[in-house]
């Protein structure tokens, strides 16, 4: 007998051999606001404040968005008051948008946010972006029509740099469920999107992201081929963002994947998300060094 039938059997006794009901009694944390916010080079910031939701409600997006916070972005002694607004390329299309700082590769911005009595605040800064050598679409065998978006990149020496990687297809309009439909509003992270330079500082290599999910688009990809989720196709039009980010930055969204990767499994290690706002709310202020690509498509 070998080892991966010992293993089967015996994940198959512990399955057949518990029958004891186990009524878990899921209890709401407490109220926090969320800030998800960033500055990136040669545009304004823009900062989401929400409240959290109960696991066990369904989200009601009138009452998760605090309509009435104020949010300041400070830099170089000018102060930004973001107005709330609307940015289709949002996850959540109405947030706080700024109007006189534009970011700067370099540059510190501060953050406050007040809102339901508090203050909270936080400090960012925009690192130097790093482009990517090139980019291009490869197969994964054994497939021949669909397969991931792939960099080249030579990774500047210097330990600490950190890096996360975004993508979209071009827009579109669609009719679905009778109502029309944007679907590719916005860059989505891939799996693993964010990365260090700890084992490959200085190092010239090749990588590749996956087609991201997005979860505003929930309800259309339940409705798609299960087998080409997660891939391109030859002939996609790939828009590729590739960010250089701050060391908090990072260590808010790589616990925060490392959460996500572990969601519904009973015996995974509990992971601490690491937000870098203070005052007691959830979230992260992020500085992004961003560059843009385009994959064409392949014929």
């Amino acid at each position: 007998m070998n080892k991966y039938l010992i293993i089967t059997l015996f994940s198959f006794s512990l399955l057949t051999g518990c029958t004891e009901d186990i009524n878990l009694k899921v209890t709401s944390g407490a109220n926090k606001i969320v800030i998800e916010g960033s500055i990136e080079n040669g545009k304004k910031a823009e900062v989401m404040v929400t409240r959290n939701s109960p696991l066990t409600s369904a989200v009601d997006f009138t009452k998760i968005v605090v309509m009435d916070a104020k949010v300041y972005v400070t830099s170089a002694g000018v102060t930004d008051t973001l107005m709330l607004g609307i940015d289709s390329a949002s996850a959540i299309p109405l947030l706080y948008i700024g109007g006189r700082i534009i970011g700067v590769a370099g540059q510190t911005y501060n953050l406050t946010v007040i809102a339901d009595g508090q203050t909270f605040t936080s400090v960012t800064t925009i690192p130097s972006p790093v482009k990517l050598d090139s980019v291009w679409w490869k197969a994964d065998p054994p497939h021949d029509t669909l397969g991931f978006a792939w960099a080249h990149l030579s990774e500047p020496a210097g330990l600490g740099n950190a890096y996360r990687w975004y993508a979209k297809l071009p827009r579109k309009s669609i009719m679905f469920n009778g109502s029309e439909k944007l679907l590719n509003r916005r860059f989505v992270p891939c799996d693993g999107a964010t990365f260090d330079d700890k084992f490959v500082d200085g190092k010239s290599f090749d990588f590749y992201g996956d087609r991201g999910y997005d979860p505003t688009e929930a309800d259309y990809t339940e409705t798609l081929d299960k087998k080409q989720l997660g891939y391109y196709k030859p002939t996609d039009t790939i828009y590729v963002k590739f960010c250089a980010i701050d060391r908090a930055s990072y260590s808010f969204y790589s616990t925060y994947e490392a959460e996500l990767g572990n969601n519904g499994n009973p015996f995974a290690s509990p992971v601490s998300i690491l937000s870098n706002i203070n005052g007691g709310a959830l979230g992260v202020w992020s500085g992004m060094g961003a560059t843009y690509d385009t994959i064409y498509p392949h014929h």
